[in-house]
């Protein structure tokens, strides 16, 4: 499986301040185990929660990190069960969390994700089998719906038109291919592919509902921190960081938390020459107050 590089590696270890060595912490995004593989590395005794609503990455990792026994506990969840998991393990608090917002290369590979216009698979876009499909997302909604979808989750150029395709033929709809022939015949040659790429993105952020789980993830995350901890969290799109920015912003006026960084932090020229996903990535990171 092909789950990318892990992005800004060593920033995030360095910013989750796992010198002290003792403590629990949580990757609400566990992915491909990168992360969580290089926190382990770092320590001998601190403890670590990986969470991931894909079980397909779960097992990934637990068969990556079989190594370290019971320092790591994996769940197949979404984040927002955080509270759950951490009462059902009888801990009260964290001394760290981090969020890693990215879409994993073997997600991106799946021939039934439909997550990439370059694969022709069916219309699911769903990174938990738990979650509706895009075939479901589309049956229910309205033209306005989609059209404010690819809007405001993809910017995407012409929108209405496009919007106004899918909704005429979202019952017809049964294959990305499909999908990225609509988008091409209604997009200009020079846009195509740009447009391709913000559409599925759109879709996807949409069909898992991952901007209201970010808005809903961060203060509960927050609100499990033992005083001095830190959350740090990779965004890749506008929306995203734009969230992670206020909900920042809005702890460090109210005095409850500390940015780590005043400007968000990127990849280095080196890191995105031999990893091209991190491109985009944008790290953000606040320390709870005491």
């Amino acid at each position: 499986m092909d789950f990318h590089q892990p992005v800004l590696l060593t920033e995030v270890a360095e910013i989750m301040n796992l010198a002290r060595d003792r403590g629990c912490y949580c990757d609400c995004t566990a992915g491909g185990g990168g992360h969580l593989e290089r926190f382990l590395q770092m320590t001998r005794r601190a403890q670590f929660i990986g969470i991931d609503w894909d079980p397909e990455a779960i097992d990934f990792v637990r068969e990556r990190l079989l190594g370290y026994g019971q320092r790591i506990m994996l769940f197949h969840d979404n984040y927002l069960h955080l509270d759950l998991i951490l009462d059902r393990l009888g801990i009260r608090e964290i001394n760290g969390v981090f969020f890693d917002f990215g879409v994993s290369g073997h997600q991106l590979a799946s021939d039934d994700r439909g997550f990439s216009f370059d694969r022709d698979c069916p219309l699911t876009m769903n990174m938990s089998p738990d979650n509706r499909s895009l075939s479901e997302c589309l049956a229910q909604a309205d033209k306005n719906e989609i059209m404010r979808v690819l809007k405001d989750y993809g910017d995407v150029r012409n929108y209405r038109r496009v919007g106004s395709m899918i909704f005429e033929q979202r019952k017809k709809l049964r294959t990305t291919a499909e999908l990225r022939d609509l988008v091409v015949r209604n997009t200009p040659k020079p846009y195509q592919i740009k447009n391709l790429r913000r559409v599925f993105q759109a879709l996807r952020i949409w069909v898992n509902r991952e901007l209201d789980n970010i808005e809903s993830g961060l203060p509960l995350a927050f609100a499990r921190l033992a005083p001095g901890g830190r959350q740090c969290v990779i965004a890749y799109h506008s929306g995203e960081d734009r969230l992670v920015k206020k909900q920042f912003n809005q702890w460090h006026q109210e005095g409850v938390g500390r940015k780590l960084n005043k400007k968000v932090l990127r990849p280095s020229v080196s890191e995105i020459e031999y990893n091209p996903r991190s491109r985009s990535a944008r790290l953000r990171a606040i320390e709870k107050c005491a």
